[in-house]
C-alpha cells in the first residue's frame, strides 16, 4: 500500500512541477512579449510643432493621448481621416507635453495639453477622439477622464476609438448611451459598466453627440460618418475615395459578423507565449509620412505578435503628412529598415494591405486571419504570400521544447529519488 501511495505521490508531484514550469515558460514569455511592444523610444528634445491656428469655419478635434501608453492606430487613423478634409483642424492632445507612449515603441508629442485648454490658449474641440489605453480607469488617465467629461457637457462630439470605449465608461460619458467596442471587449464591459447599452457586430454606433467604433480600423468608418455628419456627405465621400478602405461605402451597412475567439486563433495565442527566435522588423519613417501608413505595420505585427517592431528615424523624430510629430529610435546606417509607406514598386499596396501582405511572407495564414479579426479589416484586396515552413512551424516547435522542458522539470525529482534508492541499495 505503501509502494502505491508513493506511486500516486510521485506521479502527483511530477504532474504538479510540470504544470507549474510550463505555465512559468509562458508567463514569461507573455512578460518578454508586452515589454517589447512598449520599448520606449529614443531621448532628445522634439522639433516644435506646426504652431498652427484653425481658420473660420473649421471643425477642430482633439485627438487624446493617454499617459498609460495607447493604441497606435487608433491615433493615427483617426487623425488620418479627419486631416484628409480641410474642414477639420486636428491636434494632439495630453496631460502634459512630454512624448506620449503608443505601442511599437514610439511616442507622439503632444500638441497641447488640457491645461491649455482650460485656460484657452488652446483651441475648444468641436469633437474629441479618444483611443484605446492601456489603463482607462487607472489614477493616470484621471487627467483624461475629467477633460472629456468636461468637454461632452459642454457640447463636444465625442468620438471613442475601439477599446477607447473603456475610458469613455470610466469617464462617465457613455451611461444610458448606446455603445460599442472591440469585440473582445463587451462582454467585460457588460459587467463592469451595465449603465450602458453594448452593441456587438458593428462598425459604428452612434447615439446623440457620442460615436463609438469597433476594433481598430473600424475607426476608419466611423471617422468617415462623423466627417459626414459634420461637414456633409460629400466631404466624407471624397475623403473616403482617397482613403480606399476596403468595401467602404458611406450609405452601405454597418453590421458585420459577431466574432470570438475560436481553435484556429490558437497560433495568435502561442506567438504571445513563445516569442522568442521571432524576427525583428525595423521600420523607418520619414518627414511627410502617411500616418495610416506608418500605424498600418506597427498594428499588424504587434496584434500578431510575430515580430518585434522599431520606429527608426533619420533624426530621432518626424513629422507626419498632417502635422503629427512622432518621436523614434535614431536610424542606425547598418540596419536593415522597412520604409513605411515605401513598400515595393510604385502602384504597390500601402497601408494596412502592404502590412498584411508583409506580415504573411513570416507568418502562416491562420495567424493573418485572426489579425484581420482583432483589428477588423477586410483581406479582400490583400495578396498573400506563403511564409517558409520554418517561419510558420517556430512557435510549434516552440512549443514542443517548452513541453519537453516542463516535463523534465516535472520528472527531476523522481530521477533524483530513484538514483539515490539504487546506490542506496548498491550499498547494501
Amino acid at each position: 500500500m505503501s509502494k502505491i501511495a508513493r506511486r500516486i505521490g510521485s506521479i502527483t508531484l511530477a504532474t504538479t512541477l510540470t504544470i507549474t514550469a510550463f505555465a512559468a515558460i509562458a508567463v514569461t514569455g507573455l512578460s518578454q512579449s508586452s515589454a517589447e511592444t512598449a520599448s520606449a523610444a529614443s531621448l532628445g528634445a522634439p522639433p516644435p510643432g506646426p504652431g498652427t491656428e484653425p481658420l473660420h469655419g473649421q471643425f477642430v478635434v482633439a485627438v487624446v493621448l493617454g499617459q498609460s501608453g495607447s493604441d497606435t492606430a487608433d491615433v493615427f487613423a483617426p487623425y488620418d481621416v479627419l486631416a484628409s478634409s480641410p474642414g477639420f483642424f486636428v491636434y494632439t492632445i495630453a496631460a502634459s507635453a512630454a512624448p506620449a507612449v503608443v505601442d511599437g515603441g514610439l511616442s507622439v508629442v503632444p500638441a497641447h495639453t488640457f491645461a491649455e485648454v482650460a485656460e484657452g490658449t488652446a483651441p475648444t474641440p468641436d469633437l474629441v477622439v479618444v483611443p484605446a489605453v492601456n489603463s482607462p480607469a487607472g489614477p493616470e488617465e484621471a487627467p483624461a477622464r475629467e477633460f472629456i467629461a468636461t468637454q461632452y457637457n459642454a457640447g463636444a462630439r465625442i468620438l471613442g476609438i475601439c477599446a477607447g470605449s473603456r475610458l469613455l465608461a470610466a469617464s462617465g460619458v457613455l451611461d444610458r448611451l448606446r455603445a460599442t467596442s472591440h469585440w473582445s471587449r463587451i462582454a467585460a464591459l457588460r459587467t463592469s459598466n451595465p449603465e450602458v447599452s453594448w452593441v456587438t457586430g458593428q462598425r459604428y454606433v452612434q447615439d446623440g453627440r457620442v460615436t463609438t467604433t469597433g476594433g481598430v480600423t473600424s475607426s476608419i468608418p466611423g471617422s468617415l460618418k462623423v466627417i459626414a455628419d459634420m461637414a456633409g456627405d460629400t466631404e466624407a465621400n471624397r475623403v473616403g475615395e482617397s482613403i480606399g478602405y476596403p468595401g467602404w461605402k458611406l450609405d452601405g451597412p454597418t453590421a458585420m459578423p459577431i466574432k470570438d475567439f475560436r481553435f484556429e486563433d490558437a497560433a495568435f495565442f502561442l506567438n504571445t507565449a513563445f516569442p522568442w527566435g521571432r524576427p525583428r522588423v525595423a521600420v523607418e519613417l520619414k518627414d511627410g509620412v502617411d500616418e495610416i501608413d506608418a500605424a498600418a505595420l506597427f498594428e499588424v505585427y504587434g496584434y500578431s505578435q510575430g515580430a518585434t517592431t522599431s520606429a527608426l528615424s533619420a533624426k530621432g523624430f518626424v513629422t507626419t503628412r498632417h502635422g503629427l510629430v512622432v518621436k523614434t529610435s535614431i536610424l542606425d546606417g547598418a540596419t536593415s529598415t522597412v520604409v513605411a509607406g515605401e513598400l515595393g514598386a510604385p502602384g504597390s499596396p500601402q497601408g494596412f494591405d502592404a502590412a498584411f501582405e508583409l506580415l504573411s511572407r513570416s507568418s502562416s495564414s491562420s495567424v493573418v486571419q485572426s489579425v484581420s479579426k482583432m483589428i477588423e479589416y477586410p483581406l479582400d484586396q490583400v495578396r498573400q504570400e506563403r511564409a517558409p515552413l520554418i517561419a510558420q512551424a517556430r512557435t510549434s516547435l516552440l512549443l514542443a521544447l517548452g513541453l519537453l522542458l516542463a516535463v523534465g522539470v516535472g520528472m527531476l525529482p523522481t530521477i533524483i529519488l530513484g538514483v539515490v534508492r539504487r546506490r542506496m541499495r548498491a550499498r547494501a
